[in-house]
């Protein structure tokens, strides 16, 4: 009798031990997620004014009307790296852009409407993105002409 004591004094710290091993600690389940992340970088050139531009500019009275004739000519302007185009922006005295026009390989801009006011130019140097409408334009002083 006394194995089956020793035997029961055996089993039943098993039997505990096996019945918390089946009853257990819920499993524990983990998700793990993960996010694509990538730092995006974007630039964009910046163009330089065109320096050495040589204008000329005139305002000459139309008859007896009250009104001017405004001529201003490009004869040469400054390089640009990378600039693919170069444009005379002319605004009237309102601020309104009168006229862009294309310096390649010169440029002239006449008007006769012209009647005491401040008008403004500037050229711009521009780069035309291959394969796209985007163009890329240099911030250009603007010079003042009163006519």
């Amino acid at each position: 009798m006394g194995d089956h004591r020793t035997l029961r004094r055996g089993l039943v710290p098993a039997a505990a031990l096996l019945a918390c091993l089946m009853a257990g600690a819920p499993a524990a389940h983990a998700v793990f997620t993960a996010r694509a992340s990538s730092a995006m970088t974007a630039s964009a050139h910046v163009l330089a004014a065109p320096a050495g531009n040589q204008v000329t500019t005139s305002c000459s009275p139309i008859g007896n009307s009250g009104k001017h004739r405004l001529a201003i000519t490009v004869t040469s302007h400054g390089t640009v790296p990378r600039a693919t185009n170069y444009v005379l922006r002319v605004k009237d005295p309102s601020g309104a852009t009168r006229a862009s026009i294309d310096l390649t390989p010169g440029g002239y801009f006449q008007d006769g409407a012209a009647g005491g006011g401040w008008w403004t130019y500037s050229i711009e140097a521009q780069y035309r993105v291959p394969g796209s409408t985007n163009v890329w334009t240099s911030n250009a002083p603007q010079v003042s002409v009163y006519c």
